[in-house]
C-alpha cells in the first residue's frame, strides 16, 4: 500500500518528504523511487502536512505511539482498525484504498475506491480532495461500515482466490492444465460484475442435483478438509 499510494501521490504532484520503515533497507528502496529522505526514528519526523501510516494492522498502534508529533494530521490505511487507535493524536483519520496490493504490480487508481473517515470536518474535506485527485471513487465510510466492508472484501477477494488455488491444485494433481478453467472463471466474474451475483448462481447445489453432490463428496473422501469445505458451501 505504501509503495503504490506514495508513487501515485507523487505522480499527482504531492511532495513526499520522507519515508520510515521497520528496516532502513526497505525505506531506502521506496525513498529512492520517491526521491525523498529516509528517517530511522519516528520521533524525528520532519514538519509536514500529513503523516500516512501504511503498515500491517498489528503494528499500527506501536507506530502511532512512537510518533512524538501529536498535532500533525495523521491517517492509517487499514480496513479493519478504528479511529480509537490514535488515542492522543488531535487530527486523526482513515484513508483506506480498497484494493489488493503488491509492491511489484502496478495498480490503476482511476476507479479504485478510497474510503475516508475523520471526526474533523476540515481534515475530512482535505482528504477527500486528495482522494479525488487520484480516483473517481471516493466514499465517506465510518469505522463500523469499514469493518463490514473489509469482511465483504475478504469473501470477494481472498476466499475466492483461495478457491481458485484449490481448483488449480485439483487440476495439477490430475495432470490437467489450469488454463482449461480460465474461460469459465473469466465468464463467472464478468457475470457477477454486470449482474447480481446471487441471480447468476449455477451448479449442482442450486439445481438440487443430489446424486452429483454425493459423487463429488465421495471423490473428495481422501481429502477431509476439502470434503468439509465442499459440503458447507453446498449447504
Amino acid at each position: 500500500v505504501a509503495t503504490n499510494l506514495s508513487l501515485e501521490l507523487k505522480k499527482k504532484g504531492y511532495k513526499i518528504v520522507e519515508v520510515w520503515s521497520k528496516t532502513e533497507a526497505s525505506a531506502a528502496i521506496l525513498a529512492n523511487k520517491l526521491n525523498c529522505n529516509i528517517i530511522s526514528n519516528l520521533d524525528k519526523i520532519s514538519k509536514t502536512d500529513l503523516i500516512i501510516i501504511s503498515v500491517k494492522d498489528k503494528y499500527i498502534k506501536e507506530v502511532i505511539d512512537n510518533i512524538a508529533d501529536k498535532n500533525t494530521a495523521i491517517v492509517h490505511t487499514s480496513g479493519c482498525v478504528d479511529l480509537s487507535v490514535f488515542a492522543e493524536n488531535k487530527n486523526p483519520a482513515v484513508f483506506y484504498p480498497l484494493q489488493s496490493f503488491n509492491k511489484n504490480i502496478d495498480v490503476k487508481f482511476k476507479n479504485l475506491p478510497i474510503c475516508i473517515e475523520s471526526n474533523n470536518r476540515e481534515l475530512e474535506e482535505k482528504l477527500v480532495k486528495i482522494a479525488n485527485s487520484i480516483t473517481k471513487s471516493v466514499h465517506l465510510v465510518n469505522s463500523e461500515q469499514r469493518e463490514k466492508l473489509h469482511i465483504a472484501a475478504v469473501f470477494a477477494c481472498n476466499f475466492t482466490n483461495h478457491m481458485l488455488s484449490i481448483s488449480n491444485k485439483i487440476m495439477n494433481d490430475n495432470s490437467m492444465d489450469f488454463d482449461i478453467l480460465k474461460p469459465l472463471i473469466e465468464h463467472t466474474f464478468k457475470k457477477a460484475i454486470k449482474n447480481t451475483p446471487k441471480e447468476m448462481q449455477t451448479g449442482p447445489a442450486i439445481r438440487e442435483e443430489y446424486n452429483i453432490i454425493e459423487k463429488h463428496l465421495n471423490i473428495l473422501e481422501e481429502n477431509h478438509d476439502l470434503q468439509i469445505l465442499y459440503s458447507k458451501i453446498t449447504n
